[in-house]
């Protein structure tokens, strides 16, 4: 929709720009859980529609039968920080954290059996994963931050350390996917790497991005469809890379802030990208993603995300956060106008932003007429400039903004989140 400034005032526009865009037009995204703690919460699985995990720091562990109304805190006898957890089944379910903590339940977490890697005082535990009853993994890094994986084959009774990689970015595998039982991935620092034969050997993959810095990345989580299909994310020089070939290589989507924790998809089509206070969603199995981002999601830190279907997922972070949409996480806030000819950049932003056009509309020297509102409407900056620009908004509040930019053409909009 392109609106003709010469026939409607500004000042007609921006109510509606805001009723859209505003949280008490919009129908309910995230609601927000009572976890009974203000612990960080690292990972979050529901093995089934209403049964779902949590583990968190100082030995915290939830577990709900309610889809997260009702939350019941576990003891599996340890204080040390959980880093991750995963469920084979609905019954049989593992734990693992700092100190080399593994532990295991076989009756959906009313019991737990823990025991601890050696040497258990320069070990910590980030991922695990388990292909059977009997095989599985566990990652971290021993405490000269040298990266390693260990492997059982009688339930984690025993664990032997398998091959990896030497490399300077093997410091931390914090997360072990397995889409066969014989084809595995795990991610690390600068580098995701491959098993085919079961864990017992690993390479590196794409050995070309890797070695020109370009996946440098703290690598954090992985979605995988088939053995060769799958996307891995990670923060800090943000990656959010897919890849068709089992890895030989990967493709920067360069979504968005590019800050990713956490990444699922409940469905082939439908997948959600959480990270540094945004959420986005795709529809088409990844090809496009569409930004969801709701208050809440923005002004929390979401650690981890999980969907039990297409519209029904959970996310956990720190301060014992906990949130749970059952549509989606829509919002009704999509960008106003041909939103996608402007580009606003980074975002969420600490003040400063760079803001483009499309070629089209960048070649012709108009100067654009920008205005930042709130959410309640109250103009809080306003310029003419010309394109591409940098505007700095240091001096406002954290929170959600409406960023407005005029033409005569058209008006275009988009939400920007200062943190």
């Amino acid at each position: 929709m392109v609106l003709n400034l010469h026939f409607i005032k500004v000042s007609a526009v921006i109510p509606i720009l805001l009723a859209a865009f505003s949280p008490m037009a919009s129908i309910a995204q995230w609601t927000a859980l009572n976890s009974g703690t203000n612990e960080s919460l690292n990972e979050i699985i529901f093995p089934a529609p209403d049964t779902g995990y949590v583990a968190g720091a100082n030995g915290t562990l939830l577990r709900t039968f309610t889809g997260g109304d009702q939350w019941t805190a576990l003891d599996i006898g340890s204080t040390q920080h959980l880093n991750d957890i995963y469920f084979l089944n609905t019954q049989t379910g593992y734990v693992v954290g700092d100190s080399g903590l593994f532990s295991i339940t076989f009756d959906a977490g009313e019991h737990w059996n823990t025991s601890y890697l050696s040497p258990a005082e320069s070990i910590v535990l980030s991922s695990v994963c388990f292909t059977s009853m009997l095989t599985g993994y566990v990652g971290g890094r021993s405490d000269i931050q040298e990266g390693i994986i260990y492997k059982t084959v009688d339930g984690g009774i025993t664990w032997e350390e398998t091959f990896t990689p030497e490399s300077l970015f093997d410091r931390d595998y914090k997360r072990i996917v397995f889409p066969t039982p014989d084809i595995g991935y795990a991610l690390t620092r600068g580098m995701c790497i491959k098993t085919i034969d079961g864990g017992d050997h690993w390479f590196v993959t794409d050995t070309a991005l890797v070695s020109s810095g370009n996946m440098f990345s703290l690598l954090e989580d992985a979605y995988f469809f088939s053995a060769d299909t799958g996307y891995i994310v990670g923060w800090y020089n943000g990656f959010n890379g897919y890849t068709v070939n089992g890895g030989e290589n990967w493709t920067d989507q360069m979504t968005s802030n590019n800050q990713w924790y956490s990444i699922d998809f409940p469905s082939r089509q439908t997948g959600y990208l959480a990270g540094w206070g945004q959420l986005m969603k795709t529809t088409d199995g990844g090809h496009t993603w569409e930004e969801e981002t709701s208050e809440l999601i923005a002004n929390n830190s979401i650690y981890s995300m999980d969907f039990t279907d297409d519209n029904t997922g959970y996310v956990c972070g720190a301060g014992g956060v906990i949130l749970k949409t059952t549509n989606g996480g829509i919002t009704r806030t999509h960008d106003f106008g041909i939103s996608s000819a402007l580009q606003v950049y980074p975002n969420p932003t600490t003040g400063l932003i760079h803001i483009e056009m499309n070629r089209a509309i960048a070649d012709d020297r108009t100067p654009l007429y920008i205005e930042v509102f709130t959410l309640l409407g109250e103009k809080v900056w306003q310029s003419f400039t010309q394109i591409p620009a940098s505007i700095q908004l240091w001096d406002l509040p954290k929170g959600i903004y409406l960023l407005t930019a005029m033409r005569p053409e058209g008006l275009y909009s988009k939400k920007i989140i200062l943190y």
